[in-house]
């Protein structure tokens, strides 16, 4: 669906389609501003629509000079939330858990990795070795010039943009806005539940309280 399409049946819903107060400027921000929202939604309930993949050895990172063993990652520009880290182990990939802050740097945690700023901080005490850092990027700006055609995914309900728009227009006009928040909230959850693209094989739990060797134990 076009993003002049979005904003258009906004005005609509708000019944104000030729109004000059609410201007293209504003309607462009809050179609960005509710994207920005789904986008949220959809990378948080872990379905992998978005996700991108960066292989790295940690030879290619930057060694701490205080620590050893602790590699810096510099994360890629476009980085908004990790979805997952593994490293290879010979022919075996296993998922590296994030460590606190009193853990990082025991051997008895490795590996493990922290956040700092911009930089992902990989505690290592074996030989340099391959990570795959599963990562979702920032969500892509809007535009009606060129027209965004918002197609992916799928799953994805524009409507719930137009209402979003419509919300902010009546709310710009000291409005009520109750029927619509109502509608939208109606319209994310039905976008929620069809994120089990695949309920005949469901992702197993995860379980938290295992010491063993991942992901077997």
């Amino acid at each position: 669906m076009l993003a002049s399409a979005i904003i258009s049946h906004g005005r609509s819903i708000a019944n104000v389609p030729n109004t000059s107060f609410f201007t293209s400027t504003d309607a462009l921000y809050s179609l960005n501003e509710s994207y920005k929202d789904l986008y949220s939604i959809l990378t948080r309930e872990n379905d992998d629509f978005y996700a991108t993949v960066v292989t790295v050895n940690t030879s290619a990172m930057t060694a701490d000079t205080v620590r050893d063993y602790v590699y810096k990652y510099t994360l890629p520009s476009d980085f908004y939330r990790l979805r997952l880290l593994q490293q290879q182990q010979g022919s075996i990939w296993s998922t590296v858990n994030k460590l606190t802050l009193e853990q990082f740097g025991q051997s008895a945690m490795s590996p493990g990795y922290r956040f700092r700023g911009t930089e992902l901080w990989i505690y290592d005490q074996s030989a340099p070795s391959d990570y795959q850092i599963w990562y979702y990027p920032n969500p892509v700006t809007l535009t009606t010039t060129p027209d965004s055609d918002i197609t992916y995914p799928g799953t994805l309900v524009p409507e719930i943009l137009s209402y979003q728009i419509a919300m902010d227009i009546r709310r710009k006009q000291g409005q009520p806005d109750e029927s619509l928040q109502a509608r939208r909230n109606e319209l994310i959850n039905t976008m929620i539940k069809q994120l089990n693209r695949d309920d005949n094989r469901a992702e197993t739990v995860k379980n938290v309280f295992s010491q063993g060797f991942a992901p077997y134990i």
